[in-house]
């Protein structure tokens, strides 16, 4: 295992005591989500035909399902990686 992936794995280390529960919520949720937000928004005011009440709320649902998802793949791809790293030392 080289230098690079010893670090990535001891930083997961200390991201893993915030929880799992944190984890989604903060990076998942508010940073995934928030960002698909931000930005598809911001796509629909230039490119599109503006931002209306019933797309918004669609927006807000997309980007908390999505960053629910994405934080949990994260979390579950991370802790695997933990796992093999553990397992070769």
């Amino acid at each position: 295992m080289n230098e690079r992936q010893k670090l990535v794995n001891e930083r997961w280390k200390k991201t893993r005591e915030m929880g799992q529960f944190k984890y989604i919520l903060f990076y998942g949720i508010l940073g995934y989500g928030s960002v698909f937000i931000i930005f598809s928004s911001l796509m629909d005011i230039f490119f599109g035909e503006g931002i209306t009440g019933p797309v918004l709320i669609e927006k807000l649902i997309i980007g908390i399902v999505g960053g629910f998802i994405f934080g949990s793949l994260t979390w579950w791809l991370n802790e695997r990686r933990l796992t093999k790293y553990k397992e070769n030392q």
